[in-house]
């Protein structure tokens, strides 16, 4: 998908129409808008959501007074105007128009609320066009919802993909970013299917077969409800983990409470490295009990087994006089040593037998050699085991020592937030308390329920076989059954590519998230995707991983970064396609429209992030403002410059003067006086 170009017609900010081309190339990708605060560079971010979706981000106030000020003031009672934004775009191949538009008729000086009507049109080969219908259906089959949090975003709040509650719709909308929603959608019908042939099977069955059925159908039953609630279980809970991270904040930001939060975040810290250590120290102790821990009970064993030894040196028995195999071949020969003939059961025949019962087994001997070799260093392998064990014990104890110091310094710390003297930060930590409380509790059913979901898959597994014995005379009700069977395999290997294919995604993504937070920041920090699609920051300290509390400026790194890999992932997962020949020369392929993306982030930061949005997306809007954008950005961003522009601002706030920005060694207004309040889109190259 690429965006080709976008008009607004009294879109807010925007009076009359007004036109910004979009189009560029792989080799300059980016279009950038400069605009002071207040221009309306968020303004222009919405209008690509609103004529998609028709809503606007969170962030837009007044979000009803959709008519550009000045136009609604000028117009007279009775007199309608009309609003739109239009849209050309082209996706797989195809050219698109969006125009969502609405017509307002003023009545009183507020405005009223829009209704505004979304239309899509197709260009054929001949150039002309043709009307398609259901045109909201189409646009979301050609660009999700959910999908649009990551191609346009106001880049001071897109930290919010980092928040706890974010996590589960993150996954479920890069699923569809990435094309794994067929296979869910695959593993929600199936259920169905199977629903319409087990009815089949307890109606003509008999009466087992439907017996055990009917056990089946009530344990699915359960196994739904109880997943719904497992859902509902997790949602809460990172809303309630979320929450304690903002009360925390807000602890750090208590101007009585602060010092003493620092003091307990310097404590926690603390105590999960000591926590860590202790851990790591007792897992090293029961690693050296299992693997030589054995050696403390030898040392009777071998004194008694030397004084056997000594016994048998001093009897001569060892070494033995003659090897038995030695006397074997004489017997076997007839004849002694000595030449005397060894006739079977005659008296030189039973001596050199006698002989047979004292002579010793070489294989014994080899063996008792190798043993007595081992025996002497014992005693020295048993004192190391002794100074080894002694100072992990030491370990051990130090470090529970430390753990329980810091546990006390960290509860008296959490009784000096609940003092009645700290107010307001008493009511903030009884809340921190009580969610922590929440937390637990949600924890502990998210737990249960997870152990019921496991009994009840046994069970299921457990009456399926049943039934597969069961007997079925009725040949209808034996091919349900069979239908029934299958189609419990096709779910089984369904839900296992989808694991898969989750697992694999997850992991590039982290790979892919890694590689570019690594060539951003500065910092020893290392993002990970967890399993559930967390998105964490830690660091390395003496082999131990810390959790690292993560600023605003970090968020949008870490936020930035994440976007990045979900934009290269989603191009190398549709070019696989394309080399399958499943896709079109574009799929995958999805622009990106970004407010503000530098947001409060330092110079070098500044340099490092536009660096790297140069190769983030194959077509990429950015909208700036002149403190934000000039210098070191503008240096990294120009050479893959297709569009420049300026969102000028007219006022009619004359006393804060006019301003003007440098581009390209051009001066150009920025801010100009006017006798209305309005901003204008101008085209710079």
């Amino acid at each position: 998908m690429r965006l080709q170009s976008i008009t607004l017609t009294n879109f807010r900010q925007f009076r009359g129409v007004q036109t910004f081309d979009l189009s560029s190339d792989s080799l300059k990708p980016v279009s950038l808008l400069f605009g002071a605060n207040g221009a309306g560079k968020t303004t222009f971010l919405n209008a690509f959501t609103w004529v998609l979706y028709g809503s606007m981000s969170d962030d837009v106030e007044e979000q009803d007074r959709i008519v550009t000020d000045s136009v609604w003031r000028d117009l007279a009672i009775g007199q309608s105007t009309e609003v739109a934004v239009d849209l050309q775009l082209d996706h797989e191949g195809q050219d698109y128009r969006v125009l969502r538009r609405a017509s307002l008729r003023k009545e009183s000086d507020l405005q009223p609320k829009p209704s505004p009507e979304v239309q899509l049109w197709t260009t054929k080969a001949d150039g002309s066009s043709e009307v398609v219908n259901a045109p909201q259906e189409a646009i979301l089959s050609i660009l999700p919802r959910g999908v649009s949090r990551f191609l346009f975003f106001n880049g001071e709040r897109i930290e919010k993909l980092v928040k706890k509650g974010a996590y589960a719709e993150v996954k479920q909308d890069i699923k569809v970013l990435l094309e794994m929603q067929h296979v869910e959608r695959a593993l929600e019908h199936l259920p169905k299917v199977d629903r319409r042939l087990t009815q089949e099977l307890k109606k003509y069955g008999g009466d087992k077969a439907s017996e055990i059925q009917t056990d089946i159908d009530d344990l699915r039953e359960r196994e739904t409800t109880a997943r719904g609630e497992l859902e509902g279980l997790e949602a809460d809970l990172a809303t309630l983990i979320e929450e304690r991270e903002a009360v925390t904040d807000l602890l750090r930001q208590h101007a009585v409470a602060a010092p003493i939060q620092a003091q307990r975040d310097a404590v926690t810290e603390e105590l999960a490295e000591a926590r860590s250590a202790r851990d790591a120290a007792v897992a090293e102790q029961a690693n050296l009990v299992a693997t030589r821990g054995f050696l403390a009970f030898t040392e009777a064993l071998a004194e008694k087994t030397l004084a056997t030894a000594d016994g048998l040196y001093q009897k001569g028995a060892l070494p033995a006089p003659l090897k038995r195999e030695f006397v074997d071949q004489l017997l076997e020969q007839g004849a002694c040593i000595c030449g005397t003939p060894l006739v079977e059961h005659t008296v030189p025949w039973e001596h050199v037998k006698d002989w047979r019962q004292r002579a010793g087994l070489q294989a014994v001997e080899t063996a008792w050699q190798q043993l007595s070799g081992q025996i002497v260093p014992l005693s020295s392998k048993r004192t190391e085991l002794r100074e080894d064990f002694a100072q992990i014990t030491k370990r051990i104890n130090d470090a529970r020592e430390r753990v329980n110091r810091l546990e006390a310094s960290k509860s008296e710390l959490d009784g000096k937030l609940r003092d009645d003297r700290l107010e307001g930060a008493q009511d903030l930590e009884t809340k921190r308390m009580d969610l922590d409380s929440r937390i637990g509790v949600k924890q502990q059913r998210i737990g249960s329920i997870t152990s019921e979901l496991e009994r009840i898959k046994n069970d299921i597994d457990k009456k399926t076989k049943e039934r597969s014995r069961a007997e079925v005379t009725d040949e209808l009700a034996g091919k349900a059954r069979a239908r029934s069977d299958l189609v419990q395999s096709v779910r089984r290997a369904l839900s296992e590519i989808l694991s898969i294919r989750e697992d694999d995604m997850r992991v590039r993504l982290d790979a892919e998230l890694k590689k570019v937070f690594r060539s951003i920041t500065h910092q020893n920090h290392i993002p990970t995707l967890n399993k559930g699609f967390e998105l964490t920051l830690h660091k390395d300290v003496n082999g131990v991983e810390l959790p690292v509390p993560k600023s605003t400026g970090e968020n949008q790194i870490l936020s930035l970064s994440f976007v990045a890999a979900v934009s290269k992932l989603a191009r190398e997962n549709h070019k696989e396609r394309r080399a399958e020949g499943h896709a079109p020369v574009d799929a995958g392929m999805y622009p990106i429209v970004m407010d503000a993306a530098f947001g409060s982030l330092d110079q070098d930061y500044q340099q490092a992030v536009s660096r790297a949005l140069a190769k983030m997306a194959p077509q990429l809007i950015v909208l700036v403002s002149k403190s934000q954008g000039l210098g070191k950005v503008v240096n990294e961003l120009m050479p893959y410059v297709s569009h420049l522009g300026v969102i000028q601002t007219h006022t009619t706030a004359a006393e804060n003067g006019t301003d003007h920005i440098e581009l390209e060694g051009m001066s150009h207004p920025y801010i100009v006086a006017a006798e209305s309040d309005y901003s204008e889109l101008k085209v710079i190259k």
